[in-house]
């Protein structure tokens, strides 16, 4: 499956500025991993992860994307593909009735600086043998430490790390929500952190207003469950990103694109005939 995306040229005027200057993400990903997951992994480490996981392997899944672009005249240019998603699942229980589900969702970001896991996104499903909320919130706690927010009910915990102190992706006063891009409606990270005016990108208008520069933006790990702590935790779903990381290599991706476009309009235009006048 490829999924095509398209990057604006007006995006290129603002590539330089953003990157110029940027230091180098250093995130705790030892300390913050999912079921064996880290953020920064490469799609072979991931692999690896995902048989440690336990996946069924026929539940293993690559997506290849690729970007579009065009020198003026055609529009069936297209870059080299690479992984941008993985999906895999355990293999489903039964007893009684009743089912266990676990699946995750991996996120690669995109060449040429790209590579790395940098979104996840996990959905549990246990009608058989759950722990209660309670539980479950007091197990992620005792290996994450204490959240750094918290919705009123606690049905929404999460914790901010690798660098940045603000949630960048959910303008929430109680600091919950976290959003990967939705990738079915062809959306990238630039859709969520940035706002746009006249079909571009304003890398310097985030979408949450108190963000001023990208590297306030913290990597965001946030898990979902019941608020009742005695129910059971039967249905638990866990996020977590890198934002700037993904962002940048979304970035450099695009300045990536428009010299190629730039390249395939040179070559076009030295191939003119002249007109018989």
């Amino acid at each position: 499956m490829t999924v095509s995306k398209k990057i604006t040229a007006s995006l290129a005027a603002f590539l330089i500025a953003a990157l110029t200057g940027q230091a180098v993400l250093a995130a705790d990903n030892e300390k913050f991993d999912v079921a064996g997951f880290t953020l920064g992994m490469t799609p072979e480490q991931a692999l690896q992860a995902l048989r440690e996981y336990g996946a069924d392997d026929a539940s293993i899944s690559e997506t290849q994307s690729s970007y579009s672009y065009s020198d003026g005249l055609n529009h069936d240019y297209r870059t080299e593909a690479f992984v941008s998603r993985i999906s895999a699942a355990k293999t489903r229980r039964f007893e009684n009735g009743r089912e266990h589900t676990d699946s995750v969702n991996l996120y690669f970001s995109p060449p040429p600086e790209g590579g790395r896991l940098v979104g996840l996104e996990r959905l549990v499903r246990n009608r058989i043998d759950p722990v209660t909320n309670g539980e479950f919130r007091d197990a992620i706690i005792d290996k994450y430490g204490e959240p750094t927010a918290a919705n009123a009910s606690a049905s929404m915990v999460n914790w901010k790390f690798g660098g940045g102190d603000k949630n960048c992706l959910s303008t929430g006063l109680d600091g919950v929500g976290v959003q990967l891009p939705d990738v079915r409606k062809n959306k990238n990270i630039l859709d969520v952190v940035y706002r746009r005016t006249g079909g571009s990108y304003r890398l310097d208008l985030f979408r949450v207003s108190a963000v001023k520069n990208l590297e306030e933006c913290a990597n965001m790990l946030e898990f979902r469950l019941g608020s009742n702590g005695s129910r059971p935790a039967d249905d638990v779903s866990t996020l977590m990103i890198d934002v700037q990381s993904w962002v940048r290599a979304e970035l450099a991706a695009g300045e990536e694109l428009e010299k190629l476009r730039q390249a395939a309009i040179e070559k076009r235009q030295g191939k003119g005939k002249k007109p018989a006048l």
